[in-house]
């Protein structure tokens, strides 16, 4: 969607070969965002969680407690580190080299995604190696505009993206239980992305009659774009107008016309 860290995201996982999620170790659920680790897997990306900051909690029962309760949850593989001190990059390293992608010769992309302050920066610059990142970064061809890769090794690169998450979910919660309607949200469009993936593309085709067999491999992205397209929302030159697709799927939504 225009411009924004919408754009960011959705190219950064379409880039990737595996999508690492940063979270604060000292708060992992408030820096968690499930409907984002839903929308890489749902575009079969690999999903690593690294869990920052472990050094910080002095609890190292809560740490295991809710390392296993995350990796049951999310099915995936769970990483202790503390980016600033390097402890557990070998780790990331280790899950990084697992990529098929790799061993069939062809470079491996890495896409770094947290919310602010979870050391999403200090990470990437621990990968890449002290001063190795400013050196080596470079927009190659084909890379989405917008994302730069940091290379790594000569075939490992991770994704480095600007203004990436703040998702809010919190403010998506409170559009859920219509405490907030599309006026008062903050970014509606990040709330109609969000709410496409909860919602789920079923009830989505069925509530606006849209092709099935196209939506079938449509993101969510090209979904409000199908969404615009069906209801006649279109700026100059016939292109879909997101902005208004979205809108209409969220107040779509506070009326109850899914089911």
């Amino acid at each position: 969607m225009g411009g924004g860290f919408l754009t960011h995201i959705a190219n950064l996982i379409k880039e990737s070969d595996i999508v690492i999620e940063i979270i604060d170790a000292r708060r992992p659920d408030e820096t968690r965002n499930i409907q984002l680790e839903k929308q890489v897997k749902g575009k079969r990306k690999q999903l690593l969680i690294v869990m920052n900051k472990a050094d910080l909690v002095e609890d190292k029962k809560f740490l295991e407690q809710k390392k296993a309760e995350i990796s049951l949850s999310a099915r995936v593989k769970v990483i202790f580190v503390s980016a600033l001190e390097r402890d557990g990059m070998n780790m990331i390293r280790k899950e990084i080299g697992m990529s098929e992608n790799k061993i069939a010769g062809k470079d491996t992309i890495i896409g770094i995604i947290g919310y602010p302050n979870v050391g999403k920066s200090t990470l990437l610059n621990s990968l890449a190696g002290k001063g190795r990142g400013r050196v080596a970064t470079s927009r190659k061809a084909g890379l989405t505009r917008g994302l730069s890769r940091v290379k790594v090794t000569d075939d490992v690169y991770l994704i480095d993206s600007p203004g990436i998450i703040p998702f809010k979910e919190e403010e998506f919660n409170l559009f859920l239980v219509e405490s907030k309607n599309p006026n008062q949200l903050t970014d509606p469009e990040l709330i109609a992305l969000q709410l496409v993936g909860y919602l789920g593309k079923d009830k989505i085709v069925k509530a606006y009659e849209l092709d099935a067999e196209k939506a079938k491999n449509a993101d969510e992205d090209e979904l409000i774009e199908m969404i615009a397209a069906k209801r006649n929302m279109l700026k100059k030159g016939g292109v879909p107008d997101e902005k208004k697709g979205a809108r209409d799927l969220l107040e779509k939504y506070q009326r109850h016309e899914f089911k």
